[in-house]
């Protein structure tokens, strides 16, 4: 075999061989490059159609319908100065994630709310191409490996179609892996052509795209790993040591931008790795013991992607003697075992196709940084899945060789299943009743998949099944104080003020500083007539958290009650200020304008409220008040 020969990656199979690749056979003159490619995207899109119809769901809520920071085309400077929930620090909000260096994903996310709004296809369709850029650079990476094109479509479609890629591409805020992959991909591809060429700019352009990547998110630390082993399974000759030393060499500029990014990603967040604030009381023991299970787990997501879930109900293993550790170490054991048993077998291809598994799995092994509930998370496994499609593939195109007809069987089985799989999960993925009915299946003793149902309930105005979900939700949760401040608003939709204000006092009591519990409780006390306890409890949300309208709007109304117009006048227009298209708090600022006698005031607030208003009862409302007000009729 000739040392450092040149190619482009679309070489004839006995070039292919050269490059460490699994023999294959030649491919059917009718498949075309251009023709597997098409194939590749079009059941790819195909697959996830459905997912263009879903809803905003779990940190969408915040991170795009809340997240005013996303108005302004500002807020693409701030994100390479501030981690990704920076928008909610200082609000007192109590269930802010730890910190993420992901600058991209926050440009991202400016971009699609300037390109969309929260118009939720629209976001869907960008996530969608994403994937299928990212698909695309599959089959490139691939072929530039040293396959042939039907292996390369092969490895694709499998990514492409993978369920466990449903998490990343059918929930909004999932994006960051595949738009990590949109660059960590082209700087292995390109760093291949500098390897095989020579020349500074591929080197340049793939350095670029490493850092790019990362800014992506940080589990692309990991390809100068990766590339590593490529670059000592392409050298063929000289002593290991020699070879080690001239592939360090070769990966060490990677290993800089890795150093540049951790400064950076320092400089922000002000450290470089965190234990979650909710596991303190977890022994480091537990730590360890888990990753067995937890690695185990998630090579049984990625070779049988099925009935996938957010949550699956996992807990740290304490104990040694727990089969959680003692099954996924045996197993583990027997991998390790048949890899150094059958390792003459192995290619350089089989080799770099295991890196590319293994080596972005190893970021998400440091549980420390997880709360328990989230251990297994499947959008970790895009990147992974890489590797492992592209393992699957050369299995096939091995198999092909002798069988075929087995090969052919094989492929076509598991596209199928696979395709099948992604279209039932982009179901579940639709709205947040499939998404936490799922994690309730899994987890029916979590408190936090009750709370969560129960939260997609009320978003479907159901609050019947809302309240039952809280209720089931305190059973399991008796201290989480935010349970019973969300049942106490089922609770009060349906008809029932009196349990609702018991449930908020429970709230309270467990934790007096829940700033909402205060506020709903408010509102119950001024339907009641008790103003003075009213103002009292939207007093104390605006002393703690000044940047709360909704308190602000609510203190508004009870100093109107009180005759106070003036000062309420002041409230609604700094509530107005901050949000123009309240049309609730424009309605009633016109009223209190026409209790001063600023009849002009009035009317012209009055008129931008009515035009503004979707609801049909509260323009009624509107409208029947403005006509009043024409007539001169300003009683209130």
């Amino acid at each position: 075999m000739k040392k450092n020969a040149k190619t482009d990656g679309r070489a004839a199979p006995a070039a292919a061989a050269t490059a460490g690749a699994t023999p294959t056979p030649a491919p059917d003159s009718q498949l075309t490059e251009g023709r597997v490619l098409f194939v590749v995207l079009a059941l790819t899109v195909l697959v996830y159609a459905n997912s263009l119809g879903g809803q905003f769901l779990f940190d969408d809520l915040k991170q795009i319908i809340t997240n005013q920071d996303l108005r302004s085309w500002s807020n693409l400077t701030k994100a390479f100065t501030s981690d990704v929930w920076s928008f909610q620090r200082g609000t007192l909000t109590t269930d802010i994630p730890p910190p993420y260096y992901r600058p991209l994903f926050t440009v991202y996310l400016t971009v699609g709310f300037q390109l969309f709004g929260l118009w939720e296809p629209g976001w869907h369709l960008l996530n969608l191409l994403v994937h299928a850029g990212a698909t695309l650079l599959v089959f490139r990476l691939v072929r530039r490996l040293g396959s042939d094109a039907m292996t390369a479509g092969l490895a694709a479609l499998l990514f492409g179609l993978h369920p466990a890629h449903v998490e990343s591409v059918s929930w909004v805020s999932g994006i960051p892996d595949p738009l990590a992959a949109l660059f960590y991909l082209p700087a292995f591809i390109w760093f291949t052509r500098y390897r095989r060429e020579g020349g500074p700019r591929w080197l340049a352009l793939s350095l670029a795209a490493y850092a790019l990547s990362l800014l992506c998110k940080e589990t692309a630390i990991v390809l100068p790993l990766v590339l590593l082993v490529w670059e000592l399974g392409r050298e063929d000759g000289g002593a290991w040591v020699v070879r080690l030393k001239r592939a360090t060499l070769a990966c060490a500029p990677y290993v800089a931008v890795a150093g540049v990014y951790l400064l950076a990603r320092f400089m922000v967040l002000g450290l470089i790795s965190w234990k979650h604030p909710m596991m303190g009381q977890v022994p480091n023991s537990a730590f360890t013991m888990t990753v067995p299970y937890v690695l185990v787990s998630y090579l049984q997501h990625l070779l049988a992607p099925f009935y996938l879930s957010l949550i699956y109900g996992t807990t740290f293993v304490r104990d040694a003697a727990d089969v959680r550790l003692l099954l996924p170490s045996l197993l583990l054991a027997a991998l390790l075992f048949a890899l150094w048993r059958y390792r003459r077998r192995l290619s350089a291809s089989h080799l770099t196709a295991l890196a590319l598994l293994f080596a972005p799995l190893l970021p998400v092994l440091n549980l420390r940084v997880f709360h328990q509930e989230y251990l297994i998370q499947d959008r970790y496994l895009y990147l992974p899945s890489v590797g492992f499609c592209y393992l699957v593939a050369l299995l096939v195109a091995r198999l092909s060789l002798s069988k075929p007809a087995w090969a052919r069987a094989a492929a076509v089985l598991l596209l199928v299943a696979y395709g099948a799989s992604t279209v039932l999960q982009n179901r579940v993925w639709q709205d947040g009743v499939g998404l936490w009915s799922r994690a309730v299946a899994y987890a029916p003793d979590a408190w936090s998949t009750h709370y969560n149902l129960g939260l997609a309930y009320m978003e479907e105005r159901d609050y019947a099944k809302a309240r039952d979900e809280f209720q089931t939700a305190a059973r399991f949760g008796p201290q989480v104080a935010a349970v019973f401040n969300n049942l106490a608003l089922a609770t009060d939709k349906l008809g029932d003020e009196a349990g609702a204000a018991q449930a908020l006092e429970r709230a309270l009591a467990l934790d007096p500083n829940l700033l909402e519990a205060h506020n709903n409780l408010g509102t119950i006390l001024f339907r009641r007539g008790d103003h003075p306890a009213a103002r009292k409890h939207f007093e104390t949300v605006l002393a703690r958290d000044p940047a709360s309208d909704s308190a602000r709007f609510n203190l508004a109304r009870v100093l109107d009650a009180a005759g106070d117009h003036a000062q309420a006048a002041r409230l609604y227009e700094a509530v107005l200020s901050r949000n123009p298209g309240d049309a609730e708090a424009r309605y009633h600022l016109g009223l209190s304008y026409a209790a001063q006698g600023r009849k002009p005031d009035a009317l012209a607030q009055l008129e931008r409220a009515l035009a503004s208003e979707r609801a049909p009862e509260r323009a009624a409302e509107m409208r029947a008040k403005l006509e009043e007000l024409r007539s001169d009729k300003t009683e209130r």
